[in-house]
């Protein structure tokens, strides 16, 4: 099958969005598929390169802000118009130029059209769409989708009262490569931490993502500094907008040397498997990749009540901790309880593994969206 993924960012920039537009990729390209992903040009890197199977192809972006997503929706709808029927399936990452790029190019190509929005909340999507310019003409082009990928409750909800309840939803979640993020012996972890430069007589409380307001790293902080335990170690992996006021706050913090920023970080799996656990403070998410990517090496997760948190770490606090959504109490005494059980992080975390097995293993995400671009074509 031939398939183009759309997406406004892609290597080396590596968001929630983009790492699994990659690994989507990545794994039908292994399974035979031809795979092109379409997206921004950026200075310094070529117009078109092959990355792990993957044909890359990037159309020219320039000028600032949203005259910069004009530009290139103009350059990729053209360059996608021209492949006419080249491709089966073009499937767009979040509901802004992404998918405009698919709708516009869709009556040339006679391709099937698949939206994906990637979030819901006040950072989400359809909350994006709402806050720019020309709503209404978005609103138009997106009834023109074939179909909606979803990966939560809330995302169908907000696409239903925005006015696209007439095109079809198919549920289907993030995935993580549970063959690369997989359990250590202590003895490997142990050689991790010292190879990272991390505490190695700590039990190791990790935050990982970008540093904005959507995460709510502020609220980890302040939950921090009520978890009076010397024993334990907060590391923020990852960069953003807010890591030079984090690191100020921190400072001013009795707990300031039991918490450290290891700044950007290209690969981060070996910091995941690394740490005892994770703690997602955001205000509002999917499906978090950092959540599945720690629960695959058998780590218990505490996750605010947001997104798909719930549907992944379910209710019975086996498998992962979810906490009221702004509660730096809640979030204390939920890092407190794991911190100061052994016994408890391997219990949930060896939970937390199973899950990833039987229902977000990328093997298995990927079988439902190969069924679903069948039911397209056919």
């Amino acid at each position: 099958m031939k398939i183009c993924l759309v997406i406004a960012n892609f290597w080396p920039g590596w968001g929630g969005a983009e790492r699994q537009c990659g690994l989507l990729a990545r794994t039908l390209a292994r399974l035979g598929h031809e795979i092109t992903v379409l997206t921004r040009g950026r200075r310094g890197l070529p117009g078109e390169e092959r990355i792990e199977g993957v044909s890359v192809r990037r159309t020219p972006a320039f000028g600032p802000g949203a005259f910069r997503s004009l530009v290139w929706t103009l350059t990729a709808t053209a360059w996608l118009r021209r492949q006419g029927r080249r491709f089966q399936i073009v499937q767009c990452y979040q509901l802004l130029s992404p998918s405009h790029v698919g709708i516009l190019a869709h009556r040339s190509g006679g391709h099937a059209t698949i939206m994906r929005a990637a979030c819901s909340g006040p950072f989400g999507d359809i909350a994006e769409a709402r806050r720019l310019p020309l709503t209404h003409i978005r609103k138009r082009l997106l009834r023109r989708a074939d179909a909606f990928v979803t990966l939560t409750e809330d995302i169908e909800t907000e696409l239903v009262e925005f006015g696209l309840g007439g095109v079809p939803f198919h549920r289907i979640p993030n995935g993580v490569d549970a063959a690369v993020f997989s359990p250590v012996s202590p003895g490997e972890q142990a050689a991790l931490r010292a190879a990272l430069g991390l505490p190695t007589d700590r039990v190791l409380c990790a935050f990982v993502g970008r540093l904005t307001r959507q995460k709510n790293p502020e609220l980890l902080l302040e939950a921090w500094s009520r978890c009076e335990r010397s024993q334990a170690h907060l590391v923020f992996v990852g960069d953003g907008p807010l890591r030079a006021d984090l690191e100020q706050r921190n400072s001013r913090l009795p707990s300031a040397r039991r918490a450290s920023f290891t700044g950007a970080v290209q690969e981060i799996t070996s910091f995941v498997r690394a740490m005892d656990l994770l703690v997602l403070p955001s205000q509002a998410e999917g499906i978090s990749n950092s959540m599945l990517e720690a629960m695959a090496c058998g780590l218990p997760v505490v996750a605010t009540d947001v997104g798909g948190a719930r549907d992944v770490l379910g209710d019975d606090g086996k498998a992962g901790l979810v906490v009221p959504v702004g509660s730096s109490a809640a979030l204390a005494e939920a890092i407190t309880a794991l911190a100061d059980s052994p016994a408890l992080r391997r219990e949930i975390g060896a939970a937390a593994r199973t899950v990833i097995e039987d229902r977000y293993d990328m093997k298995r995400v990927v079988a439902q969206y190969l069924s679903l671009y069948a039911d397209l074509v056919g």
